[in-house]
């Protein structure tokens, strides 16, 4: 199989994962994966590993490959890391994003507009449009190594995300998107701490 073949299959796994069709603890058979993807295991074994790499599941010696089970605490650590990875982000994107760049902001928050509007809130939705808005953010920086770091931690905890969610939060959490996006626009160098305390504080909307 080509190295699109693979792409494919590890797209496909992670979707799953990040999706939660595949539930925390699930044992991933090489096997029965080769045997859908119509594959050796050659293939199936590569997928694994890049998700490995990702940290959304891990590989027992002796055992096989389980979908990671992300706990509170793995969360709460990348909220803290994350937070201040964001500021920077926002801090470099002052500098360097164009008005233009900026807008892509406001097309992601009237996506997630469109989707808290449409009860009930489908959160798997959410959570794409969700990440997007804070991708481009990073992306607005201009810094490759902060980009990579940003989807590196992100990747890792984004199926948490989703169960730590309700419409109230959502609503709460949309109106502070708008302001990082106004403040950035209007380039308001007090939005860095704003961005830091908006991911600081969804540490306290964990309840589970």
């Amino acid at each position: 199989m080509t190295e699109n073949g693979i792409d494919d299959i590890h797209a496909t796994l992670r979707k799953r994962i990040l999706g939660a069709d595949y539930y925390p603890g699930k044992k991933l058979s090489e096997n029965s994966l080769a045997k859908e993807f119509g594959c050796s295991r050659t293939p199936v074994r590569e997928a694994l590993k890049r998700l490995e790499h990702e940290s959304l599941i891990e590989i027992r010696p002796q055992s096989g490959a389980y979908v990671r089970q992300v706990t509170t605490k793995d969360y709460t650590d990348l909220l803290e890391v994350r937070a201040y990875l964001e500021g920077l982000a926002f801090r470099l994107a002052l500098e360097r994003a164009s008005d233009e760049g900026l807008k892509v902001l406001d097309d992601d928050i009237l996506e997630m507009d469109r989707i808290i509007a449409a009860m009930p809130i489908d959160m798997g939705r959410y959570g794409e449009a969700h990440y997007r808005f804070h991708s481009h953010l990073v992306e607005l920086a201009g810094n490759e190594l902060l980009a990579q770091m940003f989807e590196r931690l992100n990747l890792r905890a984004s199926h948490m995300f989703l169960r730590s969610m309700d419409a109230e939060s959502a609503a709460r959490t949309q109106a502070e998107h708008c302001r990082i996006a106004r403040q950035l626009a209007e380039r308001d160098k007090s939005g860095e701490k704003f961005v830091i305390d908006h991911l600081w504080r969804k540490k306290s909307y964990l309840s589970y």
